[in-house]
């Protein structure tokens, strides 16, 4: 018999529950039957017998288990509203009723954060624009996973979140000491005198510092009246040490530099050379978000491409060249080999393409790998021939380009419909999820329109507008970061 979609809920319930914390002992398990290469079933089984049963769980009655999951850590399970569910008694389970408590009573997430942005996706995708109103969504995640984001941190959240980090262990001893308590104020005054520091791009900074939001930006936030919670107060308290602690730990290494300006690694200690290369790093992948369109979870090997570092909103003869052949010209076995249209249906390409995309197209780095190669077509429409969904659910698809180009030479979509990205971000060996234990990156799931809208002079850069969807700890750092810029007008 196969199982209803209700008992499917539960399964997931316990899948989602049993990572954080012990859950009850399960009755049955589920197993798959099926090779990669053919067709996944699942049946349950016994703890007592190896002997699979003949129930089968449909994987479309799953359905989105990315929307399953977010709406439970939207709504939570009340003990007050729900007892039980499918006949587990949630008051007698004490694993569950903690979680459930305490998910009961974490804030809602914000469900619109730039409504300047919103009148931009309007104007670029009415039918994206009405998904994104009608349920946009975003929220932590534990690992990467194809479909999802990941966002990098600021480098004092890395410093923060890394343990095996020396500098991680200075910061540590200084938010421990009472020298730092004293006389570092919990919440800096640029923050603290502002009715609202929810981050608006329209904020106007002040000479004095101050942040005021217009209030067309402050009628998206959500109800916190106040950001003296205490989730704000603490992520402040470790923020502002780290950044005070990174000054000094650079000025230090600065003054290491030669009469030329050089620093020499050698004349650095390991703690101060770990700290360079962090820094390093961390500029140039600065608050880059990212869509993971590969992840096989045997090697860990991942694939990314970086949606919000734009190109071109135009196209060139010779940017579309490289966009839907390559490089003109690569590097191969040591000497550069020019690439040509080696026969006249390339060269039709090129005109066709140039047709459809020479006035609007949005082109975009999608990282430092294969720049070389064609670029990778990142759209939403499920019906386009030759498409390929990156992870059944997402609604988020690559390829299909020749249907592409004759339907927007068509008119039946619009060139700001696709996305376009030169390049990609390789991952060996579980390198990504390393980069994320290390507190370099924050894996994020989402829904579709985050990563489907076009980044093409936002009002509010969406790093910051992905982050603050998360809500909690992630919203509060967007809010710390934004608020050292002033060129968001």
């Amino acid at each position: 018999m196969t199982l209803s979609p209700s008992s499917v809920s539960v399964l997931l319930l316990a899948a989602l529950l049993s990572g954080a914390c012990a859950f009850v002992q399960p009755q049955f398990r589920v197993v798959s039957i099926g090779g990669a290469a053919g067709p996944q079933t699942s049946h349950l089984m016994s703890p007592d017998d190896d002997t699979p049963d003949t129930d089968e769980i449909d994987p479309n009655s799953l359905g989105d288990w990315r929307a399953f999951r977010m709406n439970l850590s939207n709504t939570g399970l009340s003990s007050s509203s729900a007892t039980s569910v499918d006949g587990i008694d949630l008051e007698d389970t004490p694993a569950v009723a903690s979680v459930a408590t305490s998910t009961s009573q974490s804030a809602a997430r914000p469900k619109s954060v730039s409504k300047k942005n919103e009148e931009l996706l309007n104007a670029q995708n009415a039918a994206l624009a009405e998904e994104y109103l009608n349920g946009v969504w975003a929220h932590e995640a534990a690992v990467p996973e194809v479909g999802g984001l990941v966002c990098r941190l600021p480098l004092e959240a890395e410093i923060y979140r890394n343990p095996h980090s020396a500098i991680h262990q200075k910061l540590q001893s200084l938010l421990d000491s009472d020298d730092y308590d004293r006389t570092e104020s919990p919440i800096p005054d640029s923050l603290s005198s502002a009715a609202s520091t929810g981050g608006a791009a329209s904020a106007d900074v002040s000479a004095q510092g101050t942040i005021s939001r217009s209030s067309e930006d402050s009628a998206c936030e959500d109800d916190d009246a106040s950001p003296l919670t205490p989730s704000f107060a603490k992520t402040v308290f470790w923020y502002r040490g780290a950044e005070k602690l990174l000054k000094e730990e650079l000025l230090k290494i600065t003054s290491n530099a030669n009469t030329n300006g050089r620093i020499e690694a050698n004349d650095l200690d390991d703690a101060s050379l770990e700290l360079l290369q962090m820094y390093m790093q961390h500029q140039a992948t600065w608050q880059e978000v990212c869509l993971v369109i590969e992840k096989d979870e045997k090697t860990g090997c991942s694939k990314t491409v970086t949606i919000n570092r734009p190109m071109a909103f135009k196209l060139s003869e010779s940017m579309g060249r490289l966009v839907l052949m390559g490089a003109y010209q690569a590097e191969k076995g040591g000497g550069a080999v020019n690439k040509q249209e080696s026969n006249g249906v390339e060269t039709q390409n090129v005109v066709k393409f140039l047709g459809a995309f020479e006035n609007q197209c949005g082109v975009y780095v999608g990282g430092p790998d294969d720049m070389d190669q064609p670029a990778v077509m990142v759209h939403g429409i499920d019906d386009l021939p030759g498409a390929v969904e990156v992870s059944p659910g997402t609604g988020i698809y690559t390829g299909g380009l020749e249907a592409a180009m004759d339907g927007v030479l068509a008119g039946k979509y619009k060139p700001l419909d696709f996305r376009f990205f030169i390049g990609h971000t390789k991952y060996e060996g579980a390198k990504l999820d390393e980069a994320v234990r290390l507190g370099q990156y924050q894996p994020v799931a989402c829904s579709r329109p985050l990563v489907l809208k076009q980044c093409i002079q936002l009002p509010k850069p969406l790093w910051h507008e992905v982050l603050e969807f998360c809500g909690g700890e992630l919203k509060e750092i967007s809010k710390l970061e934004l608020a050292k810029r002033d060129d968001l007008q």
